[in-house]
């Protein structure tokens, strides 16, 4: 008798906007936030209307750069979609910096991370379990049986 499982596996969407302006690219991202409660969570990036379809994904770095809760950023072969998973094993907080590029611009030109004062998205994990001992450390009511 064969045991189907189903995929344990959530997927957070997030839409990203990006314009540019100049030799700027201005970027919102939606949620900015990402609030991460399951484990093995896949975070998948879009790039969506009303970005033009000129401006791809260049590059996506993780901060803190040495850390063990996030998968290396994975960008699609035509730019408009990149995927990371998230072990969510142990509470933490993120930044994803993103750098984007003119797909005709043979020069790839990756502008530094906040020159642009750009909000780029965060990951916050909140591991299963966690939050019960979260909730029993806060100002709720205490439940302790006599004894």
């Amino acid at each position: 008798m064969s045991n189907m499982q189903e995929n344990d596996s959530k997927t957070i969407h997030v839409k990203v906007t990006v314009q540019k302006n100049g030799d700027e690219y201005i970027a919102t991202y939606d949620p900015k936030i990402i609030q991460v409660y399951d484990s093995d969570t896949i975070i998948n990036f879009k790039l969506d209307n009303p970005t033009p379809d000129d401006i791809v994904i260049r590059s996506v770095s993780i901060d803190p750069e040495h850390q063990s809760q996030l998968s290396t950023p994975s960008i699609s072969k035509n730019g408009k979609q990149m995927t990371l998973s998230d072990l969510n094993t142990s509470p933490g907080t993120f930044s994803l910096s993103f750098s984007y590029r003119d797909k005709k611009d043979s020069a790839l030109k990756l502008d530094k991370a906040g020159d642009m004062g750009v909000t780029y998205p965060q990951i916050d994990n909140n591991p299963p379990g966690f939050e019960s001992v979260m909730a029993a450390t806060g100002d709720g009511p205490v439940n302790n049986p006599p004894g």
